[in-house]
């Protein structure tokens, strides 16, 4: 039987119930987030027309996200993962719903608007620990790398669907600039009914799902009496104590802090001073990492997983990315940049997928909450530092940040590859093999 799974086509998988609802669900989730990037910035700027209060509402928004991905991610453990989806999709629902409400008869103040988006933030937090937390315990590991290739592919085109159909929403049913002087706030408060809607359908798709294993939790006794504090200390245990594991994280991690930064924050200084497209040249070098990522995420759910030699094919991609992106700096021709940005994208997309399908088939299903929101909290907590640094250093050179950023990221996934626990990876369908 699982041989006949593993050889299912990508079609088969989606046309399973259970994954096909909470596939949909997850891709309704991701616009309506998309969507409250566009509306929440943009109503700032409407009530204030300060755009450091932009900043300030986007920071109250992620910063939960830092202790609550825990708390999700030990409580998906705990309970089911699927009634945390659906009280956060609620949750959600009636902050947007209300704010819309606020929105639409001009009782939007700012401090009403931090509120939300600090509660939307906390909610935000419960949902994603407890999606990834779902997909093992409705699809077989053999089909995790496909199923993780779907839903990841639907997040990224999001990004593209998203923030265009908000803002064309917000331009067609609103009149004038953003401004505090009484702008027409309609479309902000149309985008967030929307966003309400569609976390409804959203809802809808995960209630139908029917599933022994996605309404209970896994844990024992003995975790389930456990405070959510000892919870995640078990989690983080868990983790310290599996070699490859940490190995892994490790190489997420460093490429977090010495790429995230210099790549967040150098592209626009780059496109600025050096190319000479400026901002159309950022535009094209952002989506050919998009289009990159897409395409890399696609290869890894159509392709044939790698027998062998996982590890050494992950610590490759992260050496050969830190070796593209030392001469960025340097670069003064808008489509090598791109095509540079392209190829990162897809070993970016690629190696992605086969890292969080190695993660979930490794991990007891009993810790998969905790070890994904794990992975979460390190790149949430990490990201920021790296753009902080990144700004202060990239103002002394631009082109040594990207150099120094690259090679240590080469260097650093270089050594962590030399591991035994790396050069010993299998995905979990080659080791039934």
């Amino acid at each position: 039987m699982c041989e006949r799974a593993a050889n299912a086509s990508f079609w088969q998988l989606i046309r399973t119930r259970n994954f096909g609802l909470l596939w949909g669900a997850g891709g309704l989730s991701a616009i309506g987030d998309q969507f409250d990037l566009i509306a929440f910035p943009w109503l700032v700027l409407m009530v204030t027309g300060d755009p450091s209060a932009v900043g300030i509402v986007l920071a109250v928004g992620n910063v939960p996200a830092i202790f609550f991905i825990l708390v999700g991610g030990s409580l998906a453990d705990r309970y089911s993962p699927r009634l945390i989806m659906l009280a956060s999709n609620g949750i959600r629902i009636a902050l947007v719903a209300s704010l819309a409400a606020l929105v639409l008869t001009e009782l939007s103040d700012l401090w009403l608007i931090y509120v939300f988006a600090l509660l939307k933030g906390i909610a935000d937090s419960f949902y994603y620990p407890a999606q990834l937390a779902m997909l093992p315990r409705i699809v077989p590991v053999e089909l995790l790398r496909q199923s993780n290739a779907a839903v990841r592919t639907t997040t990224q085109l999001s990004g593209f669907i998203g923030p265009s159909l908000a803002g064309g929403l917000i331009a067609f049913f609103s009149a004038g600039p953003p401004s505090a002087d009484g702008a027409d706030k309609t479309g902000i408060g149309l985008v967030f009914l929307v966003v309400a809607l569609v976390l409804s359908v959203s809802s809808l798709m995960l209630l139908l799902m029917r599933t022994e294993n996605a309404s209970r939790g896994l844990v024992g006794e003995e975790t389930e009496n456990a405070s959510i504090l000892s919870s995640i200390r078990q989690g983080i245990q868990y983790a310290r104590a599996d070699g490859a594991m940490l190995a892994i994280s490790l190489l997420i991690v460093q490429m977090e802090l010495l790429m995230r930064g210099p790549v967040t924050v150098g592209m626009p200084v780059l496109a600025h001073s050096r190319l000479a497209g400026g901002a159309l040249a950022l535009g094209i070098i952002t989506s050919a990492y998009a289009g990159g990522s897409v395409l890399g995420t696609v290869l890894a759910g159509a392709l044939p997983a790698p027998r062998r030699g996982l590890g050494a094919i992950v610590v490759a991609v992260f050496t050969l990315s830190g070796i593209l992106m030392m001469p960025f700096g340097w670069l003064n021709a808008t489509w090598l940049a791109a095509t540079i940005t392209l190829a990162i994208g897809v070993m970016g997309g690629y190696v992605g997928i086969l890292i969080i399908s190695w993660i979930q088939g490794r991990t007891q299903q009993a810790m998969l909450g905790r070890v994904m929101s794990l992975l979460l909290v390190a790149q949430v907590t990490v990201s920021p530092i790296s753009m902080a640094a990144s700004g202060a250093l990239i103002k002394v050179s631009l082109g040594w940040v990207f150099l120094v950023a690259g090679a240590s990221m080469a260097t650093l996934s270089a050594i962590i590859g030399l591991r035994r626990e790396i050069r010993e990876m299998l995905m979990a369908e080659s080791q039934d093999g």
